[in-house]
């Protein structure tokens, strides 16, 4: 995180009374903002160097408040990390896409976790010269490797963000000997019906999800083509662990994986999935290999620290901080 660099983080505790996050919970359900950190944080605002907002949602009421020149948050530099925001622009008319730009408007420094998402903000009314891509990371010590060697060739599919595609992967299992452990809610399998060899297992808690990604051989991400890079958690913590890795093709996240990293299927592609499923299953040479380059490659480049260590360098470039 940030401390390593040498920052001191700061932030108010959330809500904790019955009544507190009663009234929090009306007034930004009507206001439309998450409103009541930002407010109980002012007192602390005035004496840092940089706001830093913590998904896109948590920057409204800041920039807000920069626009209309209220201290204190008026004279600090205000960042955002965005994770949505750029996929949810694209989906809409061009006027509305500029009325939520300008809801951003006092945001001097947005976030990316890809580099496609810079030209649709863009599009959208943000400047340009406000805008970075950043890599995402993982935590390297929670997700040690194990090598392929030592994992059989069982197949996991994992994840329940909302750009999950499952339905295009199990139409690809369906009627096949391949066997696959799923863990994902209910609702991202969009009505999909469990074909003979999927086994269902719900979400799972933090503890058995890492048990999973250090004893099977191959695990499938499939998605649907998002702005962001949907699906990089578990991609860049199974390939760091070891696995073999099967990854819709998308823009975002062929910026994570090179060919030789990962194996890649066309979007909505069920016959693409059951010939790379298959061929990793039955492959051990080529399960190992892609095993072995996915974490080689991940554990270099994909860490949390350089997540933030390109943060720090964003705020140090445009002199927000210094000497730390």
């Amino acid at each position: 995180m940030l401390e390593d660099f040498g920052y001191e983080l700061v932030e108010v505790p959330p809500a904790e009374t019955r009544l507190h996050r009663k009234l929090r919970d009306v007034a930004e359900h009507r206001l439309g903002v998450p409103l009541d950190k930002t407010l109980r944080s002012a007192h602390k605002v005035s004496g840092v160097d940089v706001v830093l907002a913590f998904l896109e949602r948590q920057a409204l009421a800041a920039s807000w408040l920069k626009v209309h020149h209220v201290p204190p948050y008026s004279s600090k530099p205000l960042a955002m990390l965005a994770c949505w925001l750029a996929d949810e622009l694209r989906t809409l008319p061009a006027d509305d896409r500029r009325a939520t730009a300008r809801r951003y408007a006092g945001v001097d420094l947005t976030m990316v976790w890809s580099t496609n998402q810079i030209d649709i903000l863009a599009d959208a009314g943000f400047r340009p010269d406000r805008v970075e891509a950043i890599s995402f990371g993982f935590a390297p010590g929670l997700f040690p490797f194990v090598d392929p060697l030592e994992r059989d060739s069982t197949i996991a599919a994992i994840g329940s963000d909302r750009g999950r595609d499952y339905p295009t992967l199990l139409r690809a299992v369906g009627g096949t000997d391949l066997a696959m452990s799923l863990y994902c809610r209910d609702d991202n399998l969009e009505g999909a019906l469990l074909p003979h060899g999927v086994r269902f297992l719900g979400t799972v808690p933090f503890e058995e999800y890492r048990a999973v990604l250090s004893r099977v051989g191959v695990v499938a991400v499939p998605t649907k083509v998002m702005a962001y890079p949907t699906g990089q958690t578990v991609a860049l913590e199974a390939a760091a662990s070891g696995v073999a890795v099967v990854l819709t093709d998308t823009p975002a996240m062929r910026e994570y994986f090179p060919e030789d990293a990962a194996m890649f299927v066309a979007p909505g592609d069920s016959d693409g999935w059951r010939t790379a499923l298959r061929s990793l299953r039955d492959d051990d040479e080529l399960r190992t290999e892609l095993g072995r380059r996915g974490a080689q490659h991940v554990r270099s480049q994909y860490t949390y620290q350089a997540m933030w260590r390109q943060v720090d360098l964003l705020f140090r470039s445009r002199g927000w901080v210094s000497g730390l």
